[in-house]
């Protein structure tokens, strides 16, 4: 690498490091080029030799984003000699941890998307590679209990296949689909209920319920009493 492209190398990261301070203090919409310009105490037309747009600066940054989340939930998962229950947990947790730590980066996650992020359902993202991961440990949590079991709605099966095909993970029984589909949402439900504080004026612990709503359905793939 030369002089040249180490500068922009350099520079380029401490663009992406003013962008989401601005973001982490008041949300993406206090980022504009304007913004970002004078942070960086550049001109407006030399952030746009990096990026065209807004947009297009907004999509970088959800990819590092989505890629930071992906490395705090795969660094939890691989915690230790833990049971894959153990591990389930973990995962979870640090996506919780994530969240409460980036509100702002997490809204932008999960917000509308801008003209220059993609849109088709193939292309995956670094949060589908955290959702394979989460498959994965329930395969190994479930063993065989749940090779046969099916949610006993035909079509319902079919559309799990599906979704686990596209998560490339073919095969998958669609009991470990509905897990891992039920612990997300439900999840995610809660973590974005605190983040936007409707839990505030209520006696109620995210984390415990996060907690009975990851071994629910644990216990309902496994069929037995958890451990570890």
């Amino acid at each position: 690498m030369n002089r040249r492209e180490r500068l922009r190398t350099q520079t380029l990261q401490e663009m992406r490091d003013a962008s989401f301070a601005i973001i982490d203090a008041d949300g993406l919409h206090a980022l504009s080029v304007a913004a970002l310009a004078r942070g960086m105490a550049m001109s407006a037309p030399a952030v746009y030799r990096y990026f065209p747009s807004r947009d297009a600066l907004v999509a970088h940054l959800t990819t590092l984003a989505y890629e930071q989340l992906m490395v705090a939930m795969s660094e939890a998962a691989a915690s230790g000699r833990r049971t894959p229950q153990a591990r389930v947990r973990l995962l979870v947790a640090s996506y919780r941890e994530w969240a409460l730590r980036y509100p702002w980066r997490y809204r932008m996650l999960f917000g509308e998307r801008t003209a220059d992020l993609p849109g088709d359902a193939g292309i995956r993202t670094p949060l589908d590679l955290a959702m394979a991961l989460l498959v994965d440990l329930l395969v190994a949590a479930s063993g065989d209990a749940s090779a046969r079991r099916t949610s006993g709605d035909q079509a319902l099966d079919e559309q799990l296949r599906s979704w686990a095909s596209i998560q490339e993970r073919p095969g998958i029984p669609p009991a470990v689909a509905t897990a891992a589909i039920l612990i997300w949402t439900r999840v995610h439900g809660i973590v974005s209920l605190e983040l936007t504080g409707m839990l505030d004026n209520h006696p109620l612990d995210a984390e415990r319920l996060i907690r009975l709503e990851v071994d629910g359905a644990l216990r309902q793939l496994v069929g037995s009493t958890l451990s570890g």
